[in-house]
């Protein structure tokens, strides 16, 4: 059996360089390249065509979600598993929005890895366990014709604080969770609720609910 050819974009030198060791160590896979860079991890894809990207979504020059449409222009047949300390359901779905196949949050052990790279390289969708144990539905997520278009536009901050009012905190609590302040705040909630096209806070968790397939309902 031919091993799978994987590519790791990833900025941590010390998370880079340990999952090349465990993947190349494992018969079934060969890390074929790796970089700090993601404008650099566009160029190796478009290279060396590997099977599996393994991508951070926290990168420069380009994020997570830019080089992941990048590939698809560059190595069309190479399946992207996004990685990252987010486990946000909103994180993942803008990662799937791009066009990847899998997402791994960083605290995922090396069996899901395994799991991750072999579901995604046999054309499944696959998540790992930390999302799903929050009500990310592999089932309906799985449907190709889910529109994930709403989240696209949003930043990484903004996803961060629409799961915050969704838990039904309020400015104040934001800020502190967050560390930035009351304004800010304010700025990114007017933000979010232009972008996605809703009124208030309330049309804001409905939407967000009703995406994730839960039962709506109102702070």
């Amino acid at each position: 059996m031919e091993k799978i050819r994987i590519l790791i974009a990833e900025d941590h030198k010390l998370i880079r360089e340990t999952w090349t060791f465990i993947l190349n160590n494992d018969g079934r896979f060969t890390v074929v390249a790796s970089c700090s860079d993601s404008a650099e991890a566009v160029r190796l894809a478009g290279e060396e065509k590997p099977d599996i990207i393994l991508m951070d979504i926290n990168m420069m020059p380009l994020n997570g979600f830019e080089a992941t449409v990048k590939f698809a222009a560059v190595s069309p047949d190479s399946r992207v598993i996004g990685l990252s300390f987010y486990s946000e359901i909103l994180f993942v779905k803008k990662m799937l929005a791009a066009g990847a196949k899998g997402y791994v949050t960083k605290n995922s052990g090396r069996e899901e890895m395994y799991e991750a790279i072999l579901a995604v390289h046999s054309g499944q969708l696959y998540v790992c366990e930390e999302i799903r144990s929050k009500g990310f539905d592999m089932n309906v997520q799985a449907d190709n014709d889910i529109d994930y278009s709403y989240v696209e536009s949003l930043t990484n901050k903004e996803i961060q604080i629409s799961q915050c009012i969704r838990q039904g905190l309020r400015s104040k609590d934001i800020a502190d969770k967050l560390n930035i302040s009351i304004k800010t705040v304010e700025v990114h909630r007017h933000n979010i609720l232009r972008k996605l096209h809703v009124k208030n806070s309330v049309s804001l968790v409905n939407l967000l609910n009703s995406k994730n397939g839960y039962v709506r309902y109102s702070i």
